[in-house]
């Protein structure tokens, strides 16, 4: 029934639940943890049997189903069926006899320690409750019963159901473990989370309980070292206070200034702590989450988990030899914020060459005004990215940038010109449907891609030339809006626009109003079944969301990605993803950002007899941006007709249609030479099985190229403000849509970035933090359209803040820290 630590190995956590069973691993290993015993998990299914509550669990989780809502219902009343139970006898008599040899009234933790916990693959922290400072066995009893109870929390509930755990084959076991009056505590990282360099540490420690430290509580210091224990980088946190041992009950007390402003930590403890997380991480073999407290001058391990968002560890030296040419000025900094919001993941080499396509023509038109830039990452013949190339300089066109200048601030000539080549290319994309792909030989396959990318040239460069680098020559118009009121900005003009991503994002919102009409639809959709399920089911849902398709079924999820990209149509789960939680949320209205035909009053009352031609240009600057969005739609409609070419030309050369690590892997000039040859070359066989065995190595230097672009030291992250005011809330941690059933209204969304899929998540969020972006990126557009502050470009948000973290976002100077 009850078994002491030292009696536990890793191999037990069907017995004592992964935290019991790693403090035992860890026991065995002579690593210093606080004594402790383990009630098993069997105990909990015998309680269960002893307060006939089996079958009530069973019948209820049956009858749930998929359901969140009926999951979350029932566990409400397991939660209190549970707590009117009673433990056996016997084990009552156990676990007092267990307490008592731990000392007379001694304080213990009384962790719950589930049977999926603390796992390799997920960690499940923080899914069950903890119990601090519990004295006496009555209490200790009640507090294992509390345990046996928190197994059914709406958030370890809702956590299993989207990890994919049956809920019926979890079980829990209780920790119960001797508490540490500690003087210092914290967490150690055996390796440094926000870049993932395996050759450093980072720890973070505060006075008092550790709790302060893992709750978010306080800002805590934060020390990175490396392996032999010497510190690289301190942060010297706020630490304004402490949790101590109170009578009954810990409590929270403030921390003298004198101590506030010094090190928690000494060189020897932070030495003495390397030394420990890397006997520990020798131990399990893989990099581990640990918390620690430190009395008396003696360190003592309190958990260790696996750090589950490690994945392709290759060998730190050899991404670094990618990496350590790179050099980055602070003009490249600036512009890499924007850039790795279109190129966030590392490219296959064929994806490669069409967002090189798009980029390419930035450089070409600033080349017919005399500058020289290079926008492009560098990529070698492994399909392994780096930074782009500091390149800048004039040519002999350099006097041609005025006349240049004077033509881009011509707004009538430059819409003129939009709306001629938006009529161009409209109708050339629309005539692509007319195109059979599954009918196509090599010829007709190469004859397509060459002019794919032809076409995507031509578009990107209208775009950039007669839109975009228009809108960006605005001084005079933010003159006006200053003029009218100084907190205005340029980004003000775009309120109340139809643009692609606010009628995408429109169009979602009515989709979702029409399914809360029917709560058997409702009840479908957020039970997790497929677009297709449900249509099949839904005639009427059918019926509007085709409508949808058909208005904006080529949207992409990432829109500079011709390869890994997917458009709606090829993807409609996605839709339902997206409506979840628009659904779920009763209130989900966006808050006012302010009236577009207010503003022009604002305006025409400073502007006097010049407002005629200002209200012109305004249209004019506001119909540039239309053109962005639509004419990005049109590439991804391309892109959409791209993937049909490419898995046809698959089919053709290798036999299936996976293009993704098939002929995805050659260069556009290797596979339309392939598909003029009609057949793979020994060369291009190599070549696509070499590139395929790098992309893991590829994704982890780009991962390390990124890193270089932000500042990540220190507790606050700087960025740029998208979109201003002020916000505290929780962390929300979203890195794809089938996460979105995790945001609540007024969370602070957290992501790598945004595009108009995520929209929705705007009208629930108190804040946006991307770690990519910029003032004209998706998330900075939509966070000023629903009047919420947006941090964005701030590099690594996502490994910097956990899920409930309670953080600050500062969207007046673009900063972000932990509250």
């Amino acid at each position: 029934m009850v078994i002491d630590f030292s009696k536990i190995s890793k191999n037990d956590v069907m017995t004592a639940g992964g935290k019991g069973a790693n403090l035992g691993e860890m026991v065995s290993a002579g690593i210093n943890v606080p004594r402790g015993f383990v009630v098993t998990a069997d105990e909990y299914k015998e309680f269960l049997r002893i307060n006939g509550l089996e079958e009530i669990f069973e019948k209820e989780l049956t009858e749930a189903g998929k359901d969140e809502v009926k999951l979350l219902k029932a566990a409400e009343k397991f939660r209190t069926l549970i707590k009117k139970g009673k433990l056996s006898e016997n084990l009552i008599n156990e676990v007092k006899t267990a307490y008592k040899n731990l000392g007379e009234n001694i304080r213990v933790a009384v962790r719950s320690s589930a049977t999926a916990e603390d796992l390799p693959d997920a960690s499940f922290a923080g899914q069950q409750e903890t119990y601090l400072n519990v004295r006496g066995t009555d209490e200790t009893v009640n507090r294992i019963i509390d345990c046996y109870a928190s197994l059914w929390g709406n958030r370890a509930v809702s956590y299993r159901a989207n990890q994919g755990y049956n809920q019926l084959s979890v079980a829990i076991a209780v920790v119960v473990q001797t508490m540490v009056e500690s003087e210092k505590a914290g967490v150690l990282f055996t390796l440094n989370p926000i870049n993932n360099n395996v050759c450093e540490m980072q720890i973070n420690a505060s006075y008092g309980l550790g709790e302060s430290v893992v709750s978010g509580r306080v800002t805590a210091d934060s020390y990175i070292a490396d392996t032999s224990g010497k510190i690289k980088h301190l942060t010297i946190g706020s630490k304004k206070t402490q949790i101590i041992y109170g009578e009954k009950d810990t409590t929270e007390v403030d921390v003298s200034r004198e101590m506030r402003e010094k090190p928690s930590l000494n060189e020897r403890e932070v030495k003495e702590l390397v030394n420990v997380g890397k006997a520990i991480e020798k131990h399990y073999g893989y990099p581990c989450d640990i918390e620690w407290a430190i009395r008396g001058g003696e360190v003592y391990i309190l958990q260790a988990r696996a750090i589950t968002t490690i994945k392709d560890n290759y060998d730190d030296e050899l991404v670094k030899s990618y990496i350590k040419n790179s050099k980055i000025s602070k003009m490249v900094k600036k512009q890499m914020a924007f850039m790795l919001e279109k190129m966030p993941f590392a490219y296959r080499a064929l994806d490669y060459d069409y967002m090189t396509a798009i980029n390419n023509q930035k450089a070409n038109i600033f080349d017919e005004a005399g500058i020289k830039i290079n926008p492009n990452p560098q990529i070698d013949d492994d399909g392994i990215q780096t930074l782009p190339k500091d390149v800048k300089g004039i040519n002999r066109r350099i006097f041609k940038l005025f006349k240049m200048i004077k033509m881009l601030k011509d707004y009538e000539y430059c819409a003129r010109k939009c709306e001629s080549f938006m009529m161009q290319y409209e109708k050339e994309i629309s005539e692509l449907r007319r195109l059979d792909f599954e009918k196509m030989d090599t010829d007709e396959c190469r004859e397509f891609l060459v002019y794919s990318l032809d076409l995507l040239q031509r578009i990107s460069y209208d775009r950039f030339k007669y839109a975009l680098f228009p809108s960006a020559l605005n001084k005079d118009l933010e003159k006006v809006l200053k003029n009218a009121d100084a907190e205005h900005t340029v980004f003000d003009l775009y309120r109340n626009l139809d643009n692609k991503t606010a009628v995408v994002s429109r169009d979602v919102e009515n989709l979702a109003k029409e399914v809360k009409k029917s709560g058997l639809l409702k009840k479908a959709i957020i039970s997790g079944e497929s677009f297709e399920t449900i249509c099949k089911v839904f005639p009427d849902f059918k019926k509007l969301a085709d409508e949808f398709l058909n208005k904006n079924g080529f949207k992409s999820d990432y829109n500079c990605y011709c390869i890994e990209g997917k458009t709606f149509l090829e993807d409609t789960d996605r839709l339902i993803n997206i409506m979840k939680p628009l659904i779920l949320q009763e209130d989900n209205k966006k808050e006012d950002a302010g009236d577009f035909s207010g503003l022009l009053a604002e305006i025409e009352k400073v502007s006097g007899r010049k407002y005629v031609e200002i209200k012109k240009r305004i249209e004019y600057f506001r119909y540039f941006h239309i053109v962005r969005e639509e004419s990005q739609y049109l590439w991804e409609t391309l892109f959409y007709y791209v993937r049909k070419c490419l898995k046809r030309a698959n089919f053709l050369l290798v036999g299936d249609e996976d293009y993704s690590v098939g002929i995805a892997n050659l260069f556009h000039k290797e596979l339309t030479e392939a598909l003029k040859r009609g057949y793979l070359s020994e060369s291009d066989k190599e070549k696509i099985n070499r590139r395929n065995q790098k992309y893991p190595l590829a994704v982890k230097v780009w991962e390390a190229s990124k890193a270089l672009a932000f500042d990540v030291s220190g507790e606050v992250l700087k960025g740029v403000s998208g979109s201003k005011g002020i916000a505290i809330g929780t962390a929300r941690l979203i890195k794809e849509p089938k996460e979105f059933y995790k945001m609540n209204k007024g969370d602070i969304l957290v992501c790598h970035l945004t595009d108009p899929e995520w929209t929705p998540l705007f009208g629930l969020a108190g804040a946006v933090v991307a770690d990519t972006g910029s003032a004209l990126s998706h998330a900075a557009i939509v966070a000023r359209e629903y009047g919420i502050p947006a941090v964005l470009g701030v590099g690594f948000a996502t490994a910097k803040f956990k899920d409930g973290d309670r953080i600050r976002v500062d969207g007046d100077k673009g900063e972000v820290s932990k509250a």
